[in-house]
């Protein structure tokens, strides 16, 4: 269907140019610029609800800690990767909730794998003023979604809600605080260990349900070769090469609705493309338009998206051609 068409179109445009590299990145660690710390830091983790009460019992997905830091140096972590941030400037910290390894810390040589996790979810980058303004407008608008502040005195507050991939690197689950983009800081190096519990909390929305299935083969090669991948939020979820919707609730209008994100993109996000939320919209004659909310331009994400018509079915129950490619409605 044009979902997999457009998204494919846009990444396979990359891959000519980037492919190769970012290959090979992944194969070898990406070279960094020493960091030269020079300040004497004395850090300090707690982490609280939102109405200030220590975490102290087990966490589940949706709920949101609080986490708040004291005795970093702004200016601290100026080495670590070339891209995104431009070398001399402080990179700031990651504050992840995860399940990572014993061996997780970067002064102590771990591999970037141990602190494997998803940039858009659970995750803040607290960085000082001025860091994300200096990074290159290919990379900000998609990095901005996860940044948060570090004040000048080196505190901070990173709010956080839970939400664990469904695999993660290890399986010691709590806060970790660590230089971003490639530092090495060992005096920002922090793990607050916090338990998590699968089963569902107050705050857990509900679980996705495979009720619009979509193929997304061809964009999920094409991602993976261009160092990316294709993720899900909110009601929307990969079952293998395929991406599943949610039916969302009836607005009595004769449109039945679907609910959830899927972001297909390459490394960095340098290419972004998002589609949300597919409708199918009566035609008459036993024929449905569907309809989704697509990103606007290649590298926009979901921060810019209109709906457009996608094609059209001759059913709302089965698996039906669209575009040289399938979909199939429960």
């Amino acid at each position: 269907m044009r979902l997999a068409l457009g998204f494919s179109t846009v990444l396979l445009t990359v891959c000519a140019t980037v492919a190769v590299p970012l290959v090979a990145a992944g194969e070898t660690r990406m070279p960094t610029i020493p960091d030269n710390n020079q300040a004497q830091e004395h850090t300090r983790i707690t982490v609280t609800t939102e109405s200030g009460e220590p975490v102290t019992g087990p966490v589940h997905r949706g709920d949101v800690l609080l986490v708040h830091g004291s005795g970093f140096d702004p200016q601290a972590n100026k080495g670590g990767f070339p891209i995104p941030v431009p070398p001399g400037t402080p990179n700031g910290v990651f504050v992840v909730y995860s399940a990572f390894p014993e061996w997780w810390k970067p002064s102590e040589n771990a591999p970037e794998s141990h602190r494997k996790h998803p940039h858009d979810r659970g995750i803040a980058w607290m960085m000082p003023a001025g860091t994300l303004e200096s990074i290159p407008s290919a990379f900000r608008r998609s990095i901005a979604r996860q940044t948060q502040t570090m004040n000048p005195d080196g505190t901070f507050t990173a709010r956080l809600v839970v939400d664990p991939p469904a695999q993660t690197p290890g399986d010691r689950w709590g806060v970790y605080v660590y230089a971003g983009a490639g530092s090495v800081n060992p005096a920002e190096e922090t793990f607050v260990p916090i338990p998590f519990s699968s089963d569902p909390g107050p705050n857990t929305p509900p679980a996705a349900t495979p009720d619009f299935t979509i193929d997304a083969v061809t964009v999920t090669q094409v991602a993976h070769a261009a160092g990316g991948n294709v993720t899900t939020k909110n009601g929307a979820a990969r079952d293998g090469d395929r991406v599943t919707f949610s039916r969302a609730a009836d607005a009595g209008d004769g449109i039945i609705r679907y609910r959830g994100v899927a972001v297909a993109a390459v490394k960095y996000n340098v290419v972004e493309v998002a589609v949300a939320d597919p409708w199918l919209e009566p035609r008459g004659n036993g024929m449905w338009a569907v309809t989704a909310e697509v990103s606007t331009g290649a590298d926009v994400g979901p921060d810019s998206m209109v709906r457009r018509e996608l094609g059209t079915i001759s059913g709302t129950t089965g698996t039906f051609p669209l575009l040289g490619s399938s979909v199939t409605v429960r």
